[in-house]
């Protein structure tokens, strides 16, 4: 195992990530809200090293998970407006936009 792969485990695996990360629900959205674009950021990575330390575990039924079935797709994170918080998406933000845009285009008073 190379040592940023050792280091990175040493890191998640020291961390409880209930304690070090206050999560909260946003009332508007329904959404986990973050303190912190970088918490946000934190959580993202925390969950795909779970997800690789799973894939190698023993208990895991392969034949199912081969394709990345079950794998974490929340790559991004945005200030929401409603809470003041961060919350984490799989939508990039291009199209976020895009899709938005044309929303607002179809339905201007």
């Amino acid at each position: 195992m190379s040592s940023k792969k050792q280091f990175i485990d040493e890191v998640f695996t020291t961390f409880e990530i209930n304690s070090l990360i206050e999560r909260r629900k946003c009332r508007a959205t329904g959404k986990v809200r973050f303190n912190s674009k970088g918490e946000a950021g934190f959580f993202i990575q925390w969950l795909k090293w779970r997800y690789k330390k799973w894939l190698r575990g023993k208990n895991r039924r392969k034949h199912r998970y081969g394709s990345g079935e079950g794998k974490p797709k929340q790559r991004y994170t945005y200030g929401c407006i409603h809470c003041g918080g961060y919350h984490i998406t799989k939508e990039h933000p291009h199209d976020y936009r895009r899709k938005k845009e044309k929303y607002e285009q179809k339905y201007a008073e």
